[in-house]
């Protein structure tokens, strides 16, 4: 599949999230962080070139209040925002109630709640 038509099947399912609840599940080099937000919207963003590589040009920001979970504590998400970088998108898979989006660095799984 195509990174054009994976954006779209990305962005037709979120469409479909807004005012739900999302869990996402980061795995990146062997660690996980999971994250919840009251999904309000989404955007895609071009931010041209970058002076390093942990700053992606082009990403997905999923907007909406929201908590990091670790096993000691829930913290506050900063800015109401998770961005999840999309230079090099490897797959996308999704059911109803769940999104996969696989890049060369980390995988994101998110899992909808309506409540």
């Amino acid at each position: 599949m195509e990174t054009k038509e994976m954006l779209t099947d990305i962005r037709n399912k979120l469409k479909n999230w807004i005012g739900g609840h999302i869990i996402i599940e980061k795995k990146e080099q062997g660690d996980v962080d999971k994250t919840i937000i009251k999904f309000d919207d989404f955007d895609f963003q071009h931010r041209g070139k970058t002076v390093d590589d942990y700053t992606s040009s082009s990403l997905l920001q999923l907007k909406g209040e929201g908590k990091v979970i670790s096993n000691e504590s829930a913290v506050p998400l900063p800015h109401s925002i998770f961005e999840i970088p999309l230079e090099s998108i490897n797959s996308v898979n999704q059911t109803d109630y769940e999104l996969t989006i696989t890049t060369e660095r980390a995988s994101y799984h998110m899992s909808y709640n309506a409540n």
